[in-house]
């Protein structure tokens, strides 16, 4: 078969597994792209989908030269990789090819950067103060900032709570993260207090027919959409006058950091974040170190003399 009945093959493929209009319609278009760079360099046939092929393939996408006069971002270079990875796998698997070459290609990653933004222990105060705890949904709102900077959990894994999630007798949330991975997070016995208080108080105020079950709910007694959880963070950070640009993620930032600050153990850290590798915690390492510098600068009779 050529490499153009392969492709048509392959996306077959993928709508029989049920992939979006958008994704296959993705899959033809870099797949033809390829293609087209095949016939430059050699031509278009199966015995010529080598290593050597996608390799300069590979170098032939970091320098070009989008439409707007920029190469492309490693983003773009991912994603459009990722697709040829796929195909060729997919080539491998249905024993059209004994070996993938595909396997060579080393999808590039955007480099890690430091938080933008780190809260200390005045402002975070000053966010959770804002939230007007004599009233239902200033009680709540001071719920989700507690959980956020006690557990450093997503503001999609906050909205996802459920009442039977929560062990607040023991402390601890049973969380799903990305890609529907579960772990446990703990939480001080201060915000399980204050969780247990709003569930018996506020939260029967929220509820209208039918108990959806999850622990934050909106106006119409549902679950609280991500969004709306990042609103009341912005909310509140605005009317407690922070001037740094605070998210839902601040919040996940500055926790890490300032545990990590105290002496808690990066692996403890990583569980908490749930992160797959080590790497991805290791950058608010970083951020410590830089402030170590700073007050070694300051204070170290060395950096006196200097």
């Amino acid at each position: 078969m050529t490499i153009l009945e392969l492709i048509q093959v392959y996306l077959k493929h993928l709508r029989v597994l049920g992939r979006s209009r958008y994704t296959i319609k993705a899959a033809r278009y870099e797949l033809q792209k390829l293609m087209v760079f095949m016939e430059q360099e050699t031509a278009p046939t199966l015995d010529n989908l080598t290593n050597d092929i996608l390799y300069e393939y590979q170098q032939e996408l970091a320098f070009k030269i989008s439409v707007k006069g920029k190469l492309l971002s490693l983003r773009t270079q991912a994603q459009r990789l990722g697709v040829i990875k796929a195909f060729t796998r997919f080539l491998k698997e249905q024993d059209y090819i004994i070996a993938d070459p595909g396997e060579v290609i080393k999808l590039p990653k955007k480099p890690k950067r430091l938080p933008k933004v780190i809260l200390n222990i005045s402002e975070i105060k000053k966010i959770m103060e804002a939230a007007n705890i004599r009233t239902n949904k200033g009680y709540r709102n001071r719920v989700i900032l507690e959980i956020l900077y006690d557990t450093a959990i997503r503001r999609s894994e906050l909205a996802g709570i459920k009442i039977n999630n929560l062990d607040l007798n023991s402390g601890f949330i049973h969380v799903r993260g990305k890609g529907d991975k579960d772990r446990v997070v703990p939480l001080n016995q201060r915000v399980c207090r204050l969780i247990e208080n709003y569930i018996v108080m506020v939260r029967p105020e929220y509820l209208q027919k039918k108990d959806p079950g999850y622990l934050i709910l909106n106006r119409w007694g549902q679950k609280m959409d991500p969004n709306s959880v990042w609103a009341v963070v912005k909310r509140c950070a605005y009317l407690a006058g922070i001037k740094k640009n605070v998210s839902t993620h601040t919040f996940r930032h500055t926790c890490a950091t300032h545990m990590l600050k105290n002496g808690a153990p990066i692996r403890h850290i990583q569980e908490m974040l749930g992160h797959e590798s080590l790497e991805s915690t290791q950058i608010y390492t970083r951020v410590t170190i830089n402030d170590l510098k700073k007050i070694h600068a300051k204070y170290h009779p060395g950096e006196q003399t200097s």
